[in-house]
C-alpha cells in the first residue's frame, strides 16, 4: 500500500509543480493566478485541459504548442519533475507530519523564486518576507525558535553586508535586496549555524556554474547572474543531506 501513496505523491507534486510554472509567469509580469486560464505564452490560446498534464502533454506534444508550433520552454516539465520528486523525497522522509507541510512550502517557494529570479533578475517579495515569518512559525513549534532568529538574522546579515561592501567597492549594486530577503527566509528554516553551510554551498555551486554559464554562452564576465537559484539549491542541499552534514561537522570536533 505504501508505495501507491508515494506514486501519488509524486504526481501531487508534479500537479503542484505546473501551479508553480504559472506562479513563475505570472507573478513578474501582474497577472491574477487564477483568470484566465493557462494560455500559450506566444499565441495566447487557451490550453485545454488534457493539454496541461504534467510532464505527459509536453511529451505528447513534442514540446510545441498545439495552435503556433512555437517551443515550449523545457522549464515547464523540470519544474513539474523536480517538484514531484521532492514532494516524493518529503512524504518518504516525514510522511504527513508537521515537517512535511513547512518544507512543502519551503521548496515550493523557492522554486519559484528559482525561476523569477533566473528568467527576471528579480525576487518576489511577497514570497520571501512572509516566508521569514512562516519559517520562524515553524522553529517555534520545533522549539528551535532562537536558532531559527538568529538563521535569519545571520543569513539576511551575511547579504547585507556583502552588498554594501560589494556596493563600496565596485561602485554598483551587487546584490539585491531580495536576495537579503531570501537568505533571511532559508536562515529561518533551516537555522544557525547550517545557515552557514547553505550559503557557502549556494556560493559554491554560484561560481562553478556561473564560470560554465559564462564560457558556454560567451557572455561577458560583467554579466550579471542571478544568485538567488544558488542561494536556493544550498537550502535545499542543507534540508536533505542535514544528517550528513551534522555527521561530517561532528568528526570534526564541531557539534552543530
Amino acid at each position: 500500500m505504501k508505495i501507491i501513496y508515494y506514486i501519488f505523491s509524486f504526481l501531487f507534486g508534479a500537479v503542484i509543480g505546473s501551479f508553480l510554472n504559472v506562479l513563475m509567469f505570472r507573478i513578474p509580469k501582474g497577472i491574477s493566478i487564477i483568470k484566465p486560464n493557462s494560455f500559450c505564452p506566444h499565441c495566447k490560446k487557451p490550453i485545454e485541459w488534457y493539454e496541461n498534464i504534467p510532464l505527459v502533454s509536453y511529451l505528447l506534444l513534442r514540446g510545441k504548442c498545439s495552435g503556433c508550433q512555437k517551443q515550449i520552454s523545457i522549464r515547464y516539465p523540470f519544474v513539474e519533475l523536480v517538484t514531484g520528486c521532492l514532494f516524493f523525497y518529503l512524504f518518504i522522509k516525514y510522511n504527513l507530519g508537521l515537517e512535511f507541510f513547512f518544507y512543502v512550502f519551503f521548496f515550493c517557494s523557492l522554486i519559484v523564486i528559482s525561476g523569477i529570479d533566473f528568467s527576471y533578475q528579480i525576487i518576489p517579495d511577497i514570497l520571501s518576507i512572509p516566508g521569514i515569518f512562516i519559517g520562524l512559525v515553524f522553529q517555534i513549534m520545533k522549539g528551535n525558535f532562537i536558532l531559527g532568529l538568529i538563521g535569519a538574522v545571520f543569513g539576511g546579515g551575511l547579504i547585507l553586508l556583502i552588498r554594501v561592501i560589494g556596493g563600496w567597492t565596485y561602485k554598483k549594486e551587487v546584490m539585491g535586496l531580495g536576495d537579503v530577503y531570501l537568505s533571511a527566509m532559508i536562515g529561518a528554516f533551516v537555522g544557525f549555524p547550517l545557515i552557514i553551510t547553505s550559503i557557502f554551498i549556494g556560493a559554491f555551486v554560484g561560481a562553478v556554474l556561473g564560470v560554465i554559464y559564462i564560457i558556454a554562452t560567451h557572455q561577458s564576465r560583467e554579466s550579471p547572474i542571478p544568485f538567488g537559484p544558488f542561494l536556493a539549491i544550498g537550502g535545499v542541499i542543507v534540508i536533505i543531506f542535514k544528517p550528513q552534514i551534522i555527521h561530517f561537522f561532528a568528526l570534526l570536533g564541531i557539534n552543530l
